[in-house]
């Protein structure tokens, strides 16, 4: 699965909500401010086939910027 810029562009301003989130499976995505004052959902283009949680959202955006065409791989137990 590929992630287009808008999603990361998404997971980029969540990232100053809340530095983890669990991503369900879908197209829509939602974060939490840990005081739980802050609330945001988008819909996204991708369509996710399972949920899977990512401790820190800078690293993982960081990390998917390293290559010109960022994709996931989802297995049985990770991602």
């Amino acid at each position: 699965m590929e992630l287009s810029e808008n999603t990361l562009n998404v997971l980029r301003n969540f990232s100053g909500i809340n530095q983890n989130m669990l991503i369900k499976s879908g197209t829509n995505i939602k974060t939490i401010s840990e005081a739980r004052n802050v609330v945001a959902t988008a819909d996204v283009t991708e369509e996710f086939p399972k949920d899977f949680g990512i401790y820190d959202l800078n690293e993982f955006i960081g990390v998917m910027g390293l290559v010109d065409t960022p994709s996931l791989k989802f297995d049985e137990d990770y991602v």
